[in-house]
């Protein structure tokens, strides 16, 4: 389940509170700033919006990463009621991906079990 823009915030301004006057330091003298200034700048709600969508940007990339990888796909589409099982290819890396998807109903194709799905 992916956080709410509304956690995320949360989350980013605990972050600042409790690193951000280590951060503002930093910055400040990088940049030649006092440490006050920056840190009004990282309290700011602009702040706190760019790295929310920061955030959940890299929140979604990560996620449909994970969720679009071959055994997320199989065991999603084995889960579906009209669907009688998956049947992976007849090869080394067929043989894996239905080991490594904990459902019966994903196999390799040959397999006593792929006979029964497809009939």
């Amino acid at each position: 389940m992916m956080p709410n823009s509304e956690q995320i915030k949360s989350a980013i301004r605990w972050l600042i509170a409790t690193f951000g006057a280590a951060v503002a330091t930093y910055i400040a003298t990088k940049i030649g700033a006092r440490t006050g200034d920056v840190l009004t700048i990282l309290n700011s709600d602009a702040i706190a919006q760019f790295l929310t969508f920061v955030v959940l940007s890299l929140l979604a990339l990560v996620w449909g990463l994970i969720s679009r990888s071959e055994k997320n796909v199989a065991a999603a589409a084995s889960a579906m009621p009209n669907v009688a099982g998956v049947i992976t290819k007849d090869t080394p890396q067929g043989a894996a991906l239905a080991k490594a998807v904990p459902d019966p109903a994903v196999t390799q194709a040959g397999s006593a079990k792929a006979k029964a799905i497809a009939k």
